[in-house]
């Protein structure tokens, strides 16, 4: 009963903060949704954080979008050509594009966007190391791209929906530098951001673009027409798991990404229904700082490597083994480039943690406690570092688990200064498993130093096999190239993997036409019952 009167306080004060409208809202045209993190920053471009890329595809477009099978598809675009030579793109904007503040999308928007886009991502990195010239032409609608040297996966890079999402923005907002959070959130996507309604920590809130037109495809993925059925979105940052399950059976929510496992037999016995839109699931991924002792000693990270027994965090973690699997692929189990090669027998053994000790001990750790972040908002991250705090500590690691919400450690990973300063040792993640299962959009997986992912692993080596990959001649060499990056991964660690996981989300009956794309919430093509 608590619970219950809990939920609705929430969800009324959500309602009174709103601002006053001249006509109301009928309910089957307001979404009411829980994300799985709160959103505290709003930039795609300087962060690679889920919850943030959700919000970039509801008001952001992309030249192409990927459909239900992954391929890439036009999206902004109307037309596109290569030259025979591969070196030269050109793309020809289609019509009724505009930004929410009412200024025509142009190829100088296009360009200034990708341009930053670039400077983060790591596929707009390696183009725009190629890139002889990137220009908008007169006509207000044409980009052409001319490269160096041919680049075999141009599309797959514009199409990315996530990670560094290549979201278009006005010119003036892509002059941003890239490693500065943007301050204005105009995009011509099919909502738009009510930033008077944004209260970080509690809720967020989109109204749909009456001005946006959509193509004229089927919705599939990101790609085909994005009709917003709804007028208002309103994302809800409930962290109790039990009071969201309770609101959605009340139908006071419509949507929960994420609902607590140990709930969802309550909620098909309750009429709900559980979807999954993410067939690779999410691979989990204990980061370290590779730039302060002891973990910038590759003995360190092997150590942590040996030492962890994914099934002991997995059943920490779900207590339904059809919800997980153990897997020790940097690129994911399932996908086109899963691989063992180089993976040590036994990890997670006695016998591993044995060797473990002796690597520690070699490494010169002097007993200094590891900060480890625990966002405790998250119980399956939570649950996970709580069981590696323990693991770690059995083979002479001291600990120092600090609790903290999921989005405050996102936020503090970029922190580069020591972890007695505010820093941090170890940080557990999850990526979703279609960008992880990517040899260069796997973005821990690069080794370019400061220019890395926060943990900054710096192996020239090991980049150099990542660089190399989209300019395999064949399928051959593209295997080999795959196979020697697995087998650096082992030797370097620039992460443990700690498990995949296949996690459903939530819905109740009167939501109906819900997209997949692993890794983000669609929210167009979505259809509300009346009651």
């Amino acid at each position: 009963m608590f619970l219950r009167t809990a939920c609705a306080l929430l969800l009324a004060a959500a309602a009174l903060a709103a601002p006053a409208m001249a006509q109301p809202i009928p309910p089957e045209r307001i979404l009411r949704m829980v994300p799985n993190a709160d959103l505290q920053t709003l930039d795609p471009i300087n962060t690679t954080a889920g919850v943030v890329q959700s919000h970039a595809h509801m008001i952001y477009d992309q030249l192409f979008g990927r459909d239900a099978n992954q391929r890439p598809q036009p999206q902004m675009v109307r037309d596109f050509a290569v030259t025979p030579d591969a070196l030269t793109w050109t793309f020809t904007l289609r019509d009724g594009l505009a930004f929410h503040d009412g200024a025509p999308v142009t190829a100088t928007d296009v360009v200034a966007s990708l341009r930053r886009w670039g400077a983060r991502d790591p596929h707009g990195r390696q183009i725009l190391a190629i890139t002889e010239a990137l220009t908008a032409e007169p006509d207000g609608k044409t980009i052409t791209w001319k490269l160096r040297r041919p680049y075999g996966l141009m599309l797959d890079a514009l199409s990315k929906p996530a990670g560094n999402m290549p979201a278009i923005m006005p010119a003036r907002v892509a002059a941003t530098d890239p490693f500065t959070n943007i301050t204005e959130t105009i995009g011509s996507g099919p909502f738009i951001f009510v930033r008077d309604e944004w209260i970080p920590g509690s809720r967020v809130v989109y109204r749909r673009n009456p001005a946006y037109v959509p193509r004229s495809e089927p919705a599939s993925g990101t790609a085909g027409g994005k009709v917003a059925h709804v007028d208002r979105v309103e994302w809800l940052n409930i962290a109790n798991a039990q009071t969201a399950v309770l609101a959605l059976i009340q139908n006071e929510l419509d949507y929960i990404e994420s609902p607590g496992v140990d709930f969802l037999p309550m909620l098909q016995r309750r009429g709900m229904r559980i979807i999954r839109t993410n067939t690779l699931g999410a691979p989990g991924m204990i980061r370290m700082n590779h730039i302060h002792p002891p973990f910038n000693d590759a003995r360190a990270r092997q150590a942590l490597m040996l030492l962890v027994n994914q099934e002991e965090i997995l059943q920490a973690m779900f207590p339904e083994p059809s919800l997980y699997q153990v897997c020790h692929a940097f690129f994911v189990c399932g996908s086109p480039q899963e691989s063992n090669a180089g993976v040590p027998a036994g990890l997670g053994s006695p016998a591993a943690r044995e060797r473990a000790r002796a690597l520690l001990r070699e490494s010169g750790y002097d007993g200094t406690p590891i900060v480890i972040m625990d966002p405790t908002d998250n119980p399956f991250v939570h649950a996970a570092t709580l069981v590696l705090a323990q693991q770690i500590q059995s083979i002479g690691f001291r600990t120092d688990v600090q609790a903290m919400d999921f989005a405050s450690m996102a936020g503090r990973r970029a922190n580069r200064r020591p972890p007695a300063e505010g820093g941090w040792h170890i940080g557990l993640t999850f990526w979703n498993g279609l960008g992880a299962s990517d040899p260069v959009g796997n973005v821990p997986m690069q080794a370019s130093c400061e220019r890395a992912w926060p943990g900054w692993p710096c192996d020239p080596q090991h980049q150099a096999l990542i660089d190399a990959f989209p300019y395999a001649a064949n399928d051959a060499e593209r295997t080999r190239i795959l196979t020697q990056l697995h087998e650096s991964a082992y030797r370097l660690v620039p992460y443990v993997p700690y498990g995949q996981w296949y996690l459903p989300s939530a819905i109740t009956p009167r939501i109906s036409d819900v997209l997949a794309m692993p890794g983000i919430i669609i929210a167009w093509n979505i259809r509300k019952a009346a009651r």
